[in-house]
Order: structure tokens, then sequence, then C-alpha cells
């Protein structure tokens, strides 16, 4: 089915992760974020999470606007299952517009903190290999094809290999190693449009895969959570960018979580009381609704 300018479009996504213990755990804390955001490219229309063994949950809206779920187990338990299922309407034309809550303050200060180094994003002398000309000088359409033209190269320098590094890695492994995942070209792009002065974000969410639409082969991020780029532009506002996809983003992606890295947006994270030995599985549906 085609879609065309100003279409919207209705993604169903479904995330399951579950953790199985090697012994029961004793005790467990717990917070999630799988909940998609309402922004201006896109709109919640049905969410609901669900926990097995079943307790009771509570949320939050974090820092950068994020929903945040949050529960406690506190009995003896031998595997934890969350699942969430969200329908999202999107636009054809999801890659910018503007925020959805606007901020009075100047950009150069609502964007500061998506200047500054953290850890998943050092200041690294690697970042100047990647040769570029994306600006927030440019006028918007210069923006839009520089900025498209760096994911291009991100994704013709790096393969796609996701035994090259791990959740931890820093975009240093990525540069040795010649290729990763999409947490790790995202990380990259980030220093690279840092140390331009260009404010960017980490994006954490799901994307559809077309191939699906004609038997293809799935692609990165069609069977996961995805993650990519926002980049800042004073008349576009944030602009989504897939160096994995080699594309600005569309109706297919879906927006769950953004922050400064991926350590600001992780879908589950949390400390449990028992034997470390553990094994995590997950799986992530995005089917479109007609």
């Amino acid at each position: 089915m085609t879609v065309s300018p100003g279409d919207k479009v209705l993604l169903l996504v479904r995330h399951v992760t579950r953790f199985e213990y090697a012994a029961a755990a004793i005790q467990g804390y717990s917070e999630v974020r799988k909940t998609p955001m309402d922004t201006a490219l896109q709109r919640v229309l049905t969410t609901k999470l669900e926990v097995e063994p079943a307790v009771a949950l509570r949320s939050y809206d974090d820092y950068f606007g994020s929903r945040v779920h949050y529960f406690n187990h506190l009995e003896p338990h031998e595997e934890v299952v969350v699942t969430a299922e969200s329908v999202v309407e999107t636009l054809s034309s999801a890659s910018y517009g503007v925020e959805y809550s606007p901020d009075p303050r100047p950009w150069q200060q609502r964007t500061a903190e998506f200047m500054s180094w953290s850890a998943s994003v050092p200041d690294l002398e690697q970042y100047a290999q990647i040769e570029h000309a994306v600006s927030t000088d440019l006028p918007s359409d210069g923006f839009l094809k520089e900025l498209l033209a760096l994911a291009h190269t991100f994704r013709a320098r790096f393969r796609h290999d996701p035994d090259a590094t791990h959740v931890h890695s820093t975009p240093e492994v990525l540069f040795e190693q010649g290729g990763g995942v999409c947490q790790d070209l995202a990380h990259a792009m980030l220093g690279v449009l840092r140390r331009a002065g260009v404010p960017g974000r980490y994006v954490s969410g799901y994307v559809y895969d077309t191939s699906r639409d004609v038997g293809g082969e799935h692609g990165p991020g069609s069977s996961a959570s995805h993650a990519w780029v926002q980049a800042w532009h004073p008349a576009l506002g944030w602009v989504g960018v897939d160096p994995s996809h080699r594309q600005l983003t569309d109706w297919r992606y879906v927006c769950v979580a953004v922050g400064r890295d991926y350590t600001d947006v992780q879908p589950i994270r949390g400390v449990f009381v028992g034997n470390h030995e553990q094994r995590l599985s997950v799986e992530v549906t995005v089917s479109r609704l007609t």
C-alpha cells in the first residue's frame, strides 16, 4: 500500500521482554520505557503495559518527556515478563516538525545539554574522520540535504555487525572495529554533530520494516527496539535521521524516548536480589493496520 504526503498511518507495536533467572530472585526493582510519546508527528491512540508476575504499576514523565513505568517485585519469582502494546498514528512526513510542548527559551538554551559530551558519547578525535557539511547556519533544504548525506556516509563507512560491539561500547569501538549496530551508529553520529556545533539527541523506538509487505528479508531494527538521531535546526526543529537505514525518518518510525544517549532511554533496567545468572529474550513486532 502506497503512502502519500500528508497521509496518516496506524502502526501496532508489541514489545515483549522476558527475564528468566537461574534461581528464584528474592526481590526486584525495575523501570521501563516502552510507551511511545505523543509528539507533533505521532499520536498514541492506545497503549498498555502488562507485567508478570502481576504488580502495581506507577509512572511518571522523565526530564526529557519520556514516559517511565516502574514496579517492584517483593516476593520470590523465577521470571519477569514485561509486555507493551501500543497503536500509534504517524504522519508520512515524520522527520521534522514543531515541538509538541514549545519552550519559550532561545533554542541555544533549550538544546545546550544535547551539545555536551557524556560517557556513551565522549569527545573523540575519530569524529574528525567523518567529512560532512551539516551546520545550523544552513537553510532548511540545505540542512536536510547535508544531514541525509551524512547518514549515507555513516552507512557506507560502517558495516552492520552485532558481534563487533556490546551495549556499553563507546563510538571508539565502532571506529576500531569498523562495524556495530544502530546504537553505535547513533552515538557516533551524535559525536560528529556535537563536534560541529549541531545539537543532537538519541532516540529509542521502533521501525516498521516495509520489506514485510513484499516478503523480503527484515532490515536492521525490524525485530528489536531501534535507535536513531534527531538533529536540531532553528527553522525545522528536531529532524530525525537514521544512519542504519541511511534516510531521514518517516511514517515507519515510532518514537518512544529521547535523551542525550542510550543511558537516558534504556527500554528496561533495574536490580534484583538473587543468583546473578539470567537469560534475557526480547521479541518486537511492528505491524501496519488498515
